[in-house]
């Protein structure tokens, strides 16, 4: 039995200008837009991509972040949260795995890491050097682990939570103005 091909009329929610869609973005997380949007056309899809650059993937199902990594360009991002807690085990590791540092998300000006596994923070603490536009950088739960000396010139605001376990950093004082 042949199905039925209807053709696709644009609905009324497609004629609204773009500026609503941008407002409307302002009150969803990006992920929650991307996730949303993107897979309604090519207008929309490319909205997002203009538009949504602070990925916060605390939370966020496997589903969800495999989604976003594959819709979005993440040349573009300009903040990024991954977190290896309970509801998100091993996002950190799998991101590391899928993207290099430097050639993906060197442009980051924010960087947020929570409960990374002490392996991780083996492959991930040394490619902190390759961050130079950073102007925030948090990490937490970072226990064990000999700290790099950091030397980003951008960083304006640092947060490093580690255990008593932990060798501490020496930050240069280019770093705190």
């Amino acid at each position: 039995m042949a199905r039925k091909r209807f053709k696709r009329d644009a609905t009324s929610i497609e004629y609204l200008p773009n500026e609503l869609f941008v407002e409307i973005f302002g009150y969803l997380s990006d992920v929650d837009a991307v996730c949303a949007f993107s897979r309604l056309n090519k207008r929309f899809q490319c909205l997002t991509l203009e538009y949504c650059y602070t990925f916060d993937f605390k939370s966020v199902s496997k589903a969800k972040f495999d989604y976003v990594i594959r819709q979005h360009d993440i040349y573009r991002w300009r903040s990024l949260r991954l977190s290896d807690d309970d509801n998100t085990p091993g996002q950190v590791t799998y991101f590391c795995r899928l993207f290099t540092f430097t050639e993906h998300i060197a442009q980051l000006k924010e960087l947020s890491i929570i409960n990374m596994k002490p392996s991780t923070a083996l492959i991930f603490l040394p490619q902190l050097t390759s961050f130079t536009h950073l102007v925030s950088l948090s990490i937490g739960s970072v226990c064990g682990n000999s700290i790099p000396f950091l030397e980003l010139p951008s960083l304006k605001h640092l947060v490093i939570n580690s255990c008593m376990h932990s060798k501490w950093m020496k930050v240069g004082r280019s770093c705190i103005n």
